[in-house]
């Protein structure tokens, strides 16, 4: 059996992988309830918010102190909003006292197979990581890099919404991105096998806007 360790929270991607482009600015906020509310419950956790004390999944008052008082004492420029930065070191808190620098190992598959990447996003039509999606990829490159010897496939998946050829090549860019990222992040490439099923696997109806952003996804498959 394969054990890998990461908590995560699926996702929706014409450039090559190579020119994926990864130049934004860590400086940049991340706002959604879902990273708010993640970032909420570690500073929880580490001593930062005090239980009922803020509003879930918004960056009020209370909050921003909190993060504040958390950038400061991590080396981070305090702006009191979440960047990408800000939130690459609360993750690596994760589950974790303050003092120690190392987070929680838990298991990525949990006795599954397979692992939908929740929150792995891309640009409309484009093989672009969003930011917050690189967020989540360091924590899969580390729990990766904690488990040596497990091979992965990267699957990519497309909604239904234009030809059958374009949505495979589409989905191949993407897993190839997800795939070259993960490389980036030191998790040997011989480990990394990228697949794109197009619309060829859904999961979800494509006939509602729910649905065709549920069909569009990254999954991982462990390799036994």
């Amino acid at each position: 059996m394969l054990a890998l360790g990461l908590c995560l929270a699926g996702a929706a991607f014409v450039a090559t992988p190579a020119s994926v482009n990864l130049s934004a600015d860590n400086s940049q906020a991340l706002d959604s309830p879902h990273d708010i509310s993640q970032a909420q419950a570690i500073l929880q956790h580490a001593g930062y918010l005090a239980t009922g004390d803020y509003r879930k999944g918004e960056t009020d008052a209370t909050t921003a102190r909190a993060l504040r008082t958390f950038q400061t004492a991590h080396g981070v420029l305090s702006t009191g909003t979440l960047d990408y930065e800000t939130m690459t070191q609360l993750l690596s808190h994760a589950g974790t006292g303050d003092s120690d620098r190392e987070p929680r190992q838990a298991s990525l598959f949990e006795g599954r197979k397979q692992l939908v990447l929740e929150g792995v996003e891309f640009d409309t039509d484009t093989a672009h990581l969003r930011l917050r999606s690189r967020v989540i990829l360091d924590r899969v490159a580390r729990s990766l890099n904690a488990w040596p010897d497990a091979r992965v496939e990267i699957d990519g998946h497309t909604d239904s919404t234009n030809t059958d050829a374009y949505n495979r090549k589409l989905s191949r860019e993407r897993s190839a991105a997800v795939s070259e990222y993960l490389a980036d992040k030191g998790v040997a490439p011989w480990r990394l096998t990228e697949k794109g099923y197009g619309e060829s696997r859904p999961i979800a109806d494509n006939a509602t806007a729910v649905g065709r952003a549920t069909n569009r996804r990254v999954e991982l498959t462990r390799i036994d």
